[in-house]
């Protein structure tokens, strides 16, 4: 027996949900940008112009010299390069370390030349070798005798120059650009008065130091001898003040 199922009409198919992914994705970029849109700052109007002033200035600072240099040159003259060597390397050794008993002196053995010289007349020819020594000390009092005494022995004194020392000079020459720095302070606020504007600030300043001047050579004026005549005459010398000098420039805004 055959069984049949009528459909009772109570079964309904199932819909079909699109979703529409553009617009869905789309929501969090519109928001983004409203957000971006809230954070931007508000425009800034442009300020009253600037003027710009450019300005030089010096500094300087007078100072005695500090420290005293004695150049000697050390020379010998022999028919065998050998002996003239010997000779200038034993009277070197001397020189130095009889400057090395004086406290407050210090030593450098230099330049060193051996050379051969003809003589015309004789048609021979001699070996001269030359060594140059230099003392330094800041105090001419401890300086001054050590040199008459090599003088003595037979050493030529070449130079004896004052100048001012590294660490002198380093702590002058910060003085010196200070000074051309405040130059440049007080030029900028007069010019700015003078106007009838402000300084509102420094917008570049460059400061450099300028070379310092040559040593000063002094003139050599031997002392009289003593009672006691195996003493060596002493060299006086006076050093004269030197400038250490500095140079700013620098550019300056003003405004109203």
């Amino acid at each position: 027996m055959s069984v049949f199922f009528r459909p009772t009409g109570l079964h309904t198919p199932a819909r079909r949900m699109v979703v529409v992914l553009p617009v869905l994705c789309a929501v969090p970029l519109l928001l983004a940008a409203s957000r971006a849109q809230a954070q931007t700052p508000p425009s800034v109007p442009p300020g009253p112009p600037q003027t710009k002033l450019t300005l030089r200035a010096e500094g300087h600072v007078q100072t005695p010299p500090d420290e005293l240099t004695a150049t000697f040159r050390i020379e010998s003259r022999d028919k065998s390069p050998a002996s003239a060597q010997q000779a200038v390397n034993g009277r070197v050794g001397k020189a130095m370390e009889q400057a090395a008993r004086v406290g407050g002196v210090t030593t450098a053995a230099l330049e060193y030349t051996v050379s051969e010289q003809q003589q015309e007349k004789s048609n021979t020819s001699l070996w001269v070798a030359q060594q140059t020594l230099t003392f330094k000390a800041h105090d001419s009092k401890t300086l001054l005798p050590l040199v008459g005494q090599l003088q003595a022995q037979g050493l030529i004194l070449e130079q004896l120059e004052w100048s001012v020392s590294d660490e002198r000079r380093a702590a002058l020459t910060l003085q010196a650009e200070t000074e051309a720095v405040k130059d440049l302070q007080k030029q900028a606020r007069i010019l700015a008065e003078t106007l009838g504007q402000h300084v509102t600030r420094f917008e570049r300043v460059d400061v450099s130091a300028q070379p310092l001047p040559r040593p000063m050579p002094v003139m050599l004026m031997a002392a009289r001898m003593g009672a006691d005549a195996a003493q060596a005459p002493v060299p006086s010398s006076t050093g004269e003040a030197q400038t250490i000098r500095a140079s700013a420039s620098a550019t300056v805004l003003l405004a109203p």
